[in-house]
């Protein structure tokens, strides 16, 4: 359990630092970008600045920029350092190699290749290249000289994916420890397309807004630097034609004032028109979805459309009831000119009952309608009212059941301590009698009082003809296996029949013997015997 505490304790410091690890580099990634813009625009300026590749000011900038990607790259490897160290907590591994798989691997390769494009100082190279320039009018390719800063600045841009890492590392969702247990309970991984699409159902406009702003920027700053070099245009006008292409481009316009002239520039044109239609789709969507009613507005939509259907057919009715009135009025009518009234109202009993069918065809579209909104809320609260129901009869029926076993319980316990005067003796039995018995002692006396049953007691034998009072005498069988005792009577009952049981004998030849077994008072007069009968073979009460 220690080990455990320590474990989690040391993942959760390792989690902070991965974080601390990732703001440093963000920030190197974006410090040596904007020093390679800086001195791209100086250079480009370099009529109005004065400042040249060679100059000090471009070699310190450039000279820092490779500094800071040096350090970008070893922050990089150092978080994915931790993150293997997170991985071996996880899984409870001691060497390292098992958490630092193949793809792990790659991407921290390609990262490190990502990241450390950057332009070097221009001691270390001549700064030009050839790139092939085609002429707007002429459709002419022709090859012009271009500083490789070009080649090496606009990948730099690159770099914006440690933008993603940040917002995931810095989200609510990653920093709450309930909910990535809960979304790791659901097999839901923490990654920046679960932030992206958190924000976007939260704060949908604002991201698209920020989004759509920070591309339009970086885009026409890379439109720029590859169409900046043809000499067509003064240097500082670049950025502004760059921004107004950029963003007809974005919105699929396309007014065709401005054209690339550069592979390079058509690449990015490409990217803008792709990436500008999947943003205007999503703010498409997002706008028709504030657009649409809410539940309770659609309710209040369908109360008022209810409310004047009903009125319409009322009035429908009333028309049709009117319309058919003056049928009849003027069927019965004799005065000249009568048919064409006739006539004029039964076209309009006519157009009534049409008009009362449609308004019923709309009432019943409209209740349609209304129940497809109040399906899934109605069925979820009658689902809630009847498991509660079925909740609360089981528990009642628990409860029941937990007072019947108690009360068995201590029925149980009250038999079980029964002093040995009262407790059951067991005896031997044929065919004819049942084995049990109850000694009643010194307590019965040797010649009991006849006792006569009622006329509805299954004592006595199946012939409804014949029934006898119940005699008890103290004759005891003579071979039906039981223990003679002097304690236990006999009692002879009533029949004309003359078959008897083997096992039972007969104190005056015709009468059957049966054996008590308890006598106990009644508390509304009178004795109940509990008898052994060989008619009926059971225990009954007299």
């Amino acid at each position: 359990m220690y080990v455990q505490i320590l474990s989690t304790g040391h993942k959760t410091g390792t989690k902070h630092t991965v974080k601390h690890v990732c703001d440093i580099s963000l920030f190197l990634a974006v410090l040596g970008l904007i020093l390679v813009i800086i001195d791209s625009e100086l250079t480009a300026l370099s009529d109005s600045t004065g400042v040249t590749k060679a100059s000090p000011i471009s070699v310190i900038l450039r000279s820092a920029c490779v500094v800071s990607t040096f350090f970008l790259i070893c922050c990089l490897v150092n978080y994915h350092a931790i993150e293997v160290k997170i991985a071996l907590i996880d899984s409870g591994a001691d060497d390292w190699r098992v958490a630092f798989s193949t793809d792990r691997f790659v991407k921290m390769l390609i990262e490190v290749l990502v990241c450390m494009i950057c332009p070097f100082p221009e001691v270390f190279s001549d700064g030009l290249m050839k790139m092939p320039y085609i002429n707007a009018d002429t459709r002419q390719v022709k090859m012009i000289n271009v500083p490789v800063d070009v080649l090496l600045s606009v990948p730099m841009f690159l770099r914006s994916y440690l933008v993603c890492r940040f917002m995931v590392l810095h989200s609510k969702q990653f920093q709450d420890a309930a909910t990535r247990s809960i979304a790791a309970l659901n097999r839901i991984s923490m990654d920046f397309r679960f932030v992206i699409k958190t924000m976007m159902a939260d704060h949908p406009l604002r991201v698209l807004i920020v989004f759509t702003l920070s591309y339009w920027m970086c885009m026409s700053w890379m439109f720029t630097q590859c169409e900046r070099y043809d000499g067509q245009l003064d240097v500082e006008h670049y950025y502004l034609n760059s921004m107004w292409f950029i963003m007809v481009t974005f919105m699929s316009i396309g007014y065709g004032d401005i054209v690339p002239n550069t592979y390079c520039g058509r690449c990015l044109s490409i990217t803008t028109g792709i990436v500008g239609a999947g943003v205007s789709s999503a703010l498409i969507a997002i706008i028709s979805r504030k657009l649409e009613l809410s539940r309770a507005e659609k309710h209040v939509n369908n109360f008022m459309a209810d409310s004047k259907l009903t009125n319409q057919r009322k009035n429908a009715a009333a028309s049709v009831l009117q319309e058919t009135w003056f049928i009849h009025k003027y069927k019965k009518a004799l005065h000249k000119g009568d048919d064409l009234r006739l006539r004029h109202h039964q076209r309009r009993f006519l157009h009534s009952i049409n008009e009362f069918r449609r308004i019923k065809w709309d009432q019943r579209k409209l209740q349609e309608k209304g129940n497809s909104l109040l399906d899934v809320g109605k069925l979820h609260s009658d689902m809630h009212e009847t498991l509660w129901e079925m909740h609360r009869t089981q528990d009642h029926f628990i409860s029941q059941i937990d007072v019947l076993t108690q009360k068995i319980m201590e029925l149980q316990m009250t038999l079980n301590t029964r002093p040995p005067c009262c407790a059951p003796a067991n005896t031997s039995s044929n065919d004819a009698y049942f084995s049990t018995s109850t000694q009643i002692g010194t307590v019965l006396p040797t010649v009991v009082p006849a006792i006569p049953l009622p006329s509805q007691s299954p004592m006595l034998h199946a012939s409804q003809s014949h029934r006898e009072p119940l005699q008890i005498s103290t004759t005891s069988p003579s071979s039906n296996g039981l223990q003679n005792s002097a304690s236990i009577p006999r009692i002879s009952v009533g029949s004309t029949s003359s078959s008897t049981s083997s096992g039972a004998s007969s104190g005056n030849g015709s009468l059957p013997q049966c054996t008590v077994d308890q006598l106990s008072n009644c508390p509304t007069g009178g004795i109940y015997a509990t008898v052994t009968t060989p008619l009926i073979s059971s225990f009954e009460e007299v």
